[in-house]
């Protein structure tokens, strides 16, 4: 025996160590799946939204490249229309008037055109000791002659002379008041010389918020946007300080981040997504920059999360191996020789073998015990019917006598007052009635024909009492299949006639009704009787819900009441509600039940 448990001993130990190595193995091996699926999401999260950015920027270098287009396509206009009224050689005070209205009209044309793909613009024309022509702003020209921009604007179109048109810088437009403050503009520029060779300056002034607006709808939450030319220049930015400030190094930018690309960079310690797109056409590059925050935001925190779990994961690796290793095959051969003993009351010997024999021998132990266990369980389910059975059969028998007295005695009055053939109609009706009730062996019985049973208990005692009685039965829809036990309407119709309408001299009506609420079936017994005080009605409902009868007062309430609870449980019974002189109802409330198959058919009346 004692080489036996060592030997045992020994391959328990070599079980519990090759568990742990393959539990913590296997958990490695997911945790190292699951990163590397959350960097390969990552990627490809990453790639779909670059792609998608450059196709906004795209976008937005198109119409951009509209803008730009038509303040060409102005320029040209105005130069020729100029051209063609001689504006060079119109001299201050002599026709300058004419030429202004001239100008004035082919503007509105003009923008009444261009207005319709949303493009403003205002018009300058100056010469040195000329005419100069401006669309409505009054001009300061002094000043204009001033700005910056317009002298580097001019020195370009003078060594560029193949370049018709040239574009300046965005700049703050300080030398023409207009409504709101100054704005921010860029103009497309011109020259036309005279014969003498001096040379007036054809400007055509387009607002910057022109190209705000075309992205700043697709600017996310902390991202930017913005717009730079061919030597840096910042066209357009939502932060109007940066606007005509050569913000950009273009070789630098292009050879560390490439044309119409995306990358993720590193700036002032934050990470962004940085997209730009170059405009062929326009020599514009648009960039967008996002912090990589506002894209990866759940990502970033499902890494942290992911982190923090793989630390704790490792460390409760260590711990569960450790456990699971010796919670496995420590008790293995303890709970076996348990089981065994637990299932045949005898112990046997341990066996020699590793933990499978003992796995399979603790799995056919349990399977014993628990068909044992159902045997036992069947045989006290089998105890509690047959004791509902015995309990129902009572209840039923106890109605039974008290039913065929009080019929009986009804029926004695009428042949003592002399009432002979209504005392026979009676006999007859009374035939009936016991065929169609107390011969009934069915545990359940339609609804439709316990209200017929009731209806023929009416027509009896209407022939004893005659106008004495009257009565109604509503027979809700949807409910006349419904399963009830049989005779529970019959105790109560008897208990209105004989303790409400006898009463009172006054009272003549019972009413039975049914209804569907829900999955539950509500029946209702209202007579117009002598009613009970509140005295009288919590006497009767203690001794309804009570299982001793006492001396025999309410026992329809009572039996009616205990066959419902036992037939559908301890929420559904008997309630009771009744005002002096006014009369009282009993209300029985139960699940509805159908017979299988007709559910689907009552359901289709409600």
């Amino acid at each position: 025996m004692r080489a036996l448990a060592a030997k045992l001993a020994a391959q328990m130990k070599k079980l519990r160590i090759q568990l742990f190595w393959a539990y913590l193995l296997l958990f490695t091996l997911f945790l190292a799946v699951a990163l590397a699926a959350f960097a390969l999401v990552r990627q490809l999260v990453t790639g779909q939204i670059g792609a998608g950015r450059l196709d906004v920027l795209r976008q937005i270098a198109e119409r951009a490249s509209t803008i730009k287009t038509s303040g060409i396509t102005l320029s040209n206009l105005y130069f020729y229309e100029l051209e063609e009224q001689g504006a060079l050689e119109v001299e201050p005070g002599a026709g300058e008037d004419a030429l202004t209205a001239y100008l004035d009209r082919q503007k509105a044309k003009y923008d009444e055109v261009f207005s319709q793909i949303g493009i403003d613009n205002e018009v300058l024309f100056t010469q040195p000791q000329g005419f100069c022509y401006d669309s409505g702003q009054a001009v300061s020209f002094e000043a204009l002659g001033q700005q910056l921009w317009y002298r580097r604007l001019l020195q370009s179109l003078i060594a560029n002379p193949e370049e018709e048109v040239q574009f300046s810088r965005t700049f703050r437009n300080d030398f023409a008041p207009a409504p709101g403050g100054a704005r921010y503009q860029f103009a497309a520029g011109r020259r036309m010389e005279k014969a003498d060779g001096s040379a007036g300056v054809l400007l055509v002034l387009l607002d910057e918020q022109l190209l705000e607006e075309l992205y700043a709808p697709a600017l996310g939450e902390g991202g930017e946007i913005y717009i730079y030319d061919q030597d840096g220049f910042i066209v357009s930015h939502s932060n109007k300080k940066m606007l005509g400030k050569q913000f950009v190094n273009v070789d630098n930018m292009r050879s560390m981040y490439g044309e119409n690309r995306y990358s993720v960079i590193q700036k002032l310690g934050q990470s962004y997504l940085l997209s730009t797109y170059l405009d062929e056409e326009t020599g514009w590059t648009i960039v967008e920059e996002i912090p990589t925050d506002a894209i990866f935001g759940v990502l970033n925190q499902a890494s942290m999360i992911l982190g923090g779990a793989a630390l704790a994961g490792l460390a409760a690796a260590l711990a569960v191996a450790l456990y699971m290793s010796a919670r496995i095959s420590r008790p293995l051969t303890e709970l076996s020789d348990a089981m065994d003993a637990f299932g045949s009351r005898n112990f046997a010997e341990l066996s020699a073998n590793t933990g499978t024999w003992e796995i399979d021998h603790l799995r056919e132990s349990f399977n014993h015990m628990a068909v044992e266990i159902f045997h036992l369980m069947d045989a006290v389910q089998e105890r509690e019917r047959q004791k509902r059975v015995l309990e129902m059969n009572f209840l039923r028998a106890q109605i039974n006598p008290h039913f065929l007295y009080n019929m009986l005695f009804s029926i004695r009055c009428t042949v003592e007052i002399g009432k002979n053939r209504q005392a026979a109609q009676m006999i007859t009706a009374f035939t009936d009635l016991l065929k169609s009730t107390l011969m009934v062996k069915k545990a359940a019985v339609p609804l439709e024909d316990e209200f017929e049973s009731a209806r023929k208990y009416l027509v009896v005692q209407k022939l004893r009492y005659g106008d004495k009685v009257h009565f109604e039965l509503d027979l809700g829809p949807g409910t006349g299949r419904c399963q009830v036990p049989p005779l529970i309407l019959q105790p109560l119709v008897e208990n209105a006639i004989f303790h409400g309408l006898e009463a009172k001299p006054s009272a003549d009506m019972v009413v039975v009704a049914s209804a569907l609420e829900g999955r539950e079936l509500v029946l209702t017994v209202t007579d117009d009787g002598a009613g009970m005080d509140a005295e009288t009605l919590a006497r009767v409902r203690a001794k309804c819900r009570s299982t001793d009868l006492g001396d025999g007062s309410s026992i329809g309430l009572a039996n009616v009441h205990n066959r419902i609870r036992l037939n559908y449980g301890a929420g559904y019974g008997v309630q009771l509600d009744s005002e002096p002189d006014i009369g009282t109802t009993v209300t029985i409330r139960m699940p509805a039940v159908w017979e299988k198959g007709e559910e689907s058919d009552e359901s289709a009346d409600c």
